[in-house]
């Protein structure tokens, strides 16, 4: 005889949140909730920064600040007082008081434990060859860098940066030359507003006139230049000689002055035409009709006699 158990699941505990992310051009997956004040994100969540930094603004207090082109994936303890964060090839950096807990931060050949209570102001940024820069500008944190393939380790004193070669925790290089966190953002350009463009009043008549006359001797001043320029020059302390250019002036090429003939039309009065006299004729009286002479029509003394008198 068999038996069956059947098992119902419990009440789904509810998602520990850890924080709300803002930016601008960041990708965000995992357990996500749209908010009034921005993005609430809880355990699993992934965050892509794009061309501009990320900020994850942390529910217990504090912000950790996702640089340009970083993949951060981000945990958290049941209680929500401890974090682990996962990196790519990247930075970041975070700004907050951590009570006395620890959180981890790992890269693709570290991890780095900080340990509280301390107000922690770190900065990180690890490259693909193995290289990686950590820097912590807090007074009172502990912060110890490991390899993840070994036991070696390197702990931080307070304010120190610290650069470890092709994912080696051993002989550390302390305040190398590279940089940690986020790149400085470019400076800013201002531009300059170009001065007001000044506009010129209208030629006048006058030097519509000035300019007609140079244009038309253009080609007299040119044969004149041409001329004096053709002749051998002469030694200093000689007499000089001059030469008279002919002036061609031509008729058909003329512009005529269209101000000067508009102001004559206006100035001059045109006699009145003259109107030939015509006196009325009287109007011809209408010819009278003859009435016609009805066939079979009797001529008597009376019609004879009307016809005599009337035509």
């Amino acid at each position: 005889m068999f038996s069956l158990a059947i098992f119902l699941p419990g009440p789904a505990l509810p998602q520990q949140s850890i924080g709300d992310v803002y930016a601008s051009d960041a990708t965000v997956k995992g357990n996500l909730r749209y908010t009034s004040s921005g993005l609430e994100i809880s355990n699993g969540s992934v965050i892509t920064a794009g061309e501009h930094s990320a900020t994850l603004r942390l529910a217990r207090g504090g912000q950790v600040r996702i640089c340009p082109g970083t993949n951060l994936t981000v945990n958290t303890s049941p209680q929500g007082q401890e974090l682990m964060f996962a990196m790519s090839a990247g930075s970041l950096e975070g700004d907050y008081q951590l009570p006395a807990t620890a959180d981890a931060v790992l890269t693709p050949d570290f991890r780095i434990l900080i340990s509280g209570p301390a107000k922690v102001s770190l900065s990180i940024t690890a490259e693909k060859n193995g290289n990686a820069c950590v820097r912590s500008r807090g007074d009172d944190s502990y912060v110890v860098v490991s390899e993840l393939m070994s036991d070696d380790f390197y702990r931080l004193k307070p304010n120190e940066q610290v650069v470890f070669h092709a994912g080696r925790a051993r002989d550390p290089e302390v305040n190398g030359a590279m940089t940690c966190g986020c790149p400085a953002p470019p400076p800013v350009e201002r531009a300059e507003t170009p001065p007001p463009v000044r506009s010129l009043p209208p030629p006048t008549p006058e030097q519509n006139a000035a300019a007609i006359a140079a244009v038309q001797n253009e080609p007299a001043v040119a044969a004149a230049a041409n001329a004096a320029a053709a002749l051998p020059q002469q030694p200093s302390g000689q007499l000089q000689v001059q030469v008279d250019a002919p002036m061609v002036f031509r008729g058909t090429g003329t512009v005529p002055d269209v101000t000067a003939t508009l102001a004559r039309v206006h100035v001059e009065r045109l006699p009145w035409p003259q109107t030939p006299i015509v006196a009325p004729q009287p109007p011809t009286p209408p010819e009278r009709t003859k009435p016609e002479t009805v066939k079979g029509e009797k001529k008597g003394f009376f019609r004879r006699l009307v016809r005599a008198l009337f035509g």
